[in-house]
């Protein structure tokens, strides 16, 4: 009886071996991937803002010709607004439906 009942916690000490070895690996799977995630985030991110920048200077520059400066810039400046502003209307929209 005894016997039996050392060999039932020994096996049970194995499995929570083998089981703690295999949480320990998947754990750093885990960090490493969501490590992975957020600087692919972060140079999305960055990429994404520096395209929207040299498109807005784009936006800017073909107005040029036919504005003043401070007319290409109040218009770009507007659009800009417009597009932000329906981005947040968009946002707090979809927030309010359940």
């Amino acid at each position: 009886m005894v016997q039996h009942l050392v060999g039932v916690v020994l096996a049970l000490v194995e499995l929570i071996e083998a089981e703690a070895a295999r949480l320990k690996l998947n754990i750093r799977k885990l960090l490493v991937t969501g490590a992975l995630v957020a600087v692919g985030a972060v140079i999305g991110s960055f990429v994404l803002l520096v395209a929207t920048g040299f498109l807005l200077w784009s936006f800017f520059l073909a107005l040029l010709p036919g504005m003043t400066p401070a007319q290409a810039s109040l218009t770009v400046g507007l659009v800009i607004w417009l597009l932000v502003g329906g981005a947040a209307w968009l946002v707090a929209s979809r927030l309010r439906k359940p």
